[in-house]
């Protein structure tokens, strides 16, 4: 089992293990064609008696709809007949979907289809660029996905085939606010998204302001690594006690919600003091020295910076990997991937890495990034798929 787990991740990058039970790949497939090109099959696996493919389940995506037909399904289950791999499986499936792709000749009318949407989107793309807005645009090869950023707040978008909803969001750092409700509502053009994206970017900038003010003079314990979509803040105030914050965006001066964390005697009585001196609250005032009133003290504490001593006792040193445990690989590689929690900060081959998140279950592949946990304190991480 671990051998085939091993060759699929090495021969199947994009095939990515999104169940153990049962055993489900999900992805894509690249498929070589006479003309040279590659198309990209989508794909869906679900092994109920693995590693055995008896009584497998196979779903293709549409774009080799043309030779779906009988013959084709009789081939794929003599074919899981056959073999006793899911890798070997995979790689004659390629074979067989090549050939006929080929001898049916529908291989540039999927191309038309894909240039059609390719098309419009260039069209799209042309009305957002008419007026210039500040924001900047990207896109993948195909121009199937659309990144709009604004003052390094980025949104992702993604043509689906509906027409009531041409573009989805797959990624975006923008905050959820249920009065506004999502972003990715009535986005009919690229030009309404664009719209959407600089008119909520304008909205919440004075909250943005008052969370960099609480980031440059706090002790910001959570989160460690802030984006524009956190609009909370924990902040250090002794060894037993921390205070979260979590501002209005579309009300940034009102008095945000508060609420103390720790022991039961500090949380009683910060409490009791921060009730007791609401009224102090002043709109027109900045929010560092609102805080400041509230809480009675002159300054809030800054963050210890500490020597670490090095343990020579340790299994892996902060140099090694974490996976392998070792510093240097076969072709001497040295460990080139770091978790960017700052209380982790281990480091991982990118080989390495990519092993481990293409071996755990609902792990997402998004602009040939996969995302996960990190093995060592589980913070989000991610990896290049090459």
């Amino acid at each position: 089992m671990t051998s085939d787990y091993k060759f699929m991740i090495q021969l199947y990058p994009e095939m990515i293990l999104v169940s153990k039970k049962p055993v489900t790949w999900k992805g894509f497939l690249e498929i070589p064609c006479n003309s040279g090109r590659s198309m990209r099959i989508r794909l869906k696996l679900i092994v109920y008696n693995y590693p055995s493919l008896s009584g497998a389940e196979i779903y293709f995506g549409k774009e080799i709809a043309f030779i779906r037909r009988k013959e084709f399904s009789d081939k794929v289950k003599d074919l899981m007949c056959s073999v006793t791999k899911v890798s070997t499986f995979l790689k004659q499936l390629q074979l067989l979907i090549s050939n006929f792709i080929n001898s049916s000749h529908i291989e540039n009318y999927e191309y038309d289809v894909i240039a059609d949407q390719a098309m419009e989107t260039l069209k799209e793309l042309k009305n957002v660029l008419k007026i210039p807005s500040g924001i900047k645009i990207s896109s993948d090869s195909s121009l199937n996905t659309i990144e709009l950023s604004l003052n390094d707040v980025t949104v992702r978008l993604q043509r689906t085939s509906h027409r009531t909803c041409p573009w989805t969001v797959v990624y975006s750092d923008l905050p959820e606010i249920s009065t506004l409700g999502p972003f990715e509502k009535n986005i009919l053009t690229l030009d309404i998204a664009r719209n959407k994206l600089k008119l909520q970017v304008e909205m919440l900038k004075k909250a943005w302001s008052n969370l960099k003010q609480i980031d440059k003079n706090c002790w910001v314990i959570d989160p460690l690594q802030p984006k524009p979509c956190h609009l909370y803040r924990r902040i250090y105030l002794t060894s037993s006690l921390s205070m979260f914050i979590k501002i209005d965006p579309l009300n940034h001066m009102d008095l945000p919600e508060i609420k103390f964390m720790g022991s039961d005697t500090e949380v009683e009585s910060k409490t009791d003091l921060v009730s007791r001196n609401l009224h102090k609250w002043d709109p027109s005032c900045d929010i560092i020295n609102n805080l400041i009133t509230l809480l009675n003290i002159d300054a809030f504490p800054k963050k210890e910076i500490k020597k670490e001593a090095i343990d020579y006792n340790v299994i892996v040193t902060d140099e090694e990997c974490c996976i392998c445990f070792s510093l240097k690989l076969d072709n001497e590689t040295l460990p080139d991937k770091i978790c960017n929690n700052e209380k982790c900060r281990r480091h991982f081959h990118t080989s390495c890495l990519l092993q481990w998140l293409q071996a755990i279950a609902g792990n997402h592949v998004i602009f040939h990034q996969i995302h996960g946990s990190c093995p060592n304190c589980k913070e989000s991480i991610s990896c290049r798929i090459d």
